[in-house]
């Protein structure tokens, strides 16, 4: 049995959840709940279809939390899902950008890794650049398809041949194109890119696979788990609330 306070300095620390900016989410605990901790769960998105599904845990590790800048006041949807943690003693710890960047279980790192690339200089705000073996778009395509388990998204505006590319799970900025041009990349690989993207990849000659936000960034809690199993001897559980994006 592990205290729940050991578990959220721990994570506070190894993170970085203080010292990575972020201001989409707040990150941290969000919600406490029972000190004494036997089971961790784990899944992508805070909400109640994860909830019931990790009932039985007492600690809540998520990448999409309930804190956003949306978020103002606890009143319907809101109110029934903090109401559902508080009522049941179940803590929520939430990382966001934190667990992108971070350079051993980071989503972004974990797909370098999963992918047989190597992890090089960072891709500001919370990625990474990669280098591999020489391969094709249309190959590396197939290989992100397999490994992520949807059918990814080739926009395929570069060069055939690739061996440099920029990592950065979940959402894209169209400023990220043009930084990956300036590092070299011949590809962008990211989970969803917003509608004025594809022009600027396209006149920029720059290859964008999409692997959807969700599919991304499951890396980075699954990573985690294993970690805190080590450490702190609970038992973790992942449960997979794929949305399509």
């Amino acid at each position: 049995m592990a205290q729940a306070s050991d578990i959220v300095a721990f994570l506070d620390g190894y993170l970085d959840t203080v010292g990575v900016s972020d201001r989409y989410s707040s990150n941290g605990l969000q919600v406490e709940g029972a000190e004494q901790v036997e089971r961790v769960g784990f899944c992508v998105d805070a909400c109640l279809e994860t909830f019931d599904l990790l009932q039985d845990c007492q600690l809540l590790v998520v990448h999409h939390g309930l804190f956003w800048p949306s978020i103002s006041s606890l009143t319907g949807p809101a109110r029934r899902s903090f109401g559902y943690l508080i009522e049941r003693n179940i803590g929520l710890y939430c990382s966001h950008l934190p667990l992108d960047l971070h350079a051993e279980v980071g989503n972004n790192a974990q797909l370098i890794e999963k992918l047989g690339w190597r992890r090089g200089d960072l891709f500001e705000p919370v990625g990474w650049f990669a280098d591999g073996p020489q391969t094709t778009a249309v190959a590396l395509q197939a290989k992100v398809s397999q490994l992520l388990g949807v059918e990814a998204r080739l926009l395929a505006f570069g060069p055939s041949q690739v061996s440099r590319m920029a990592v950065s799970s979940g959402g894209a900025s169209l400023g990220m194109v043009y930084q990956a041009l300036e590092a070299g990349a011949q590809l962008f690989l990211t989970g969803e890119a917003s509608h004025p993207i594809y022009h600027a990849a396209k006149e920029a000659g720059l290859n964008v696979l999409l692997g959807g936000h969700y599919a991304t960034e499951t890396w980075g809690v699954k990573a985690l788990m294993p970690v805190l199993e080590d450490r702190f001897g609970v038992s973790t559980r992942f449960v997979d609330v794929p949305t399509g994006f």
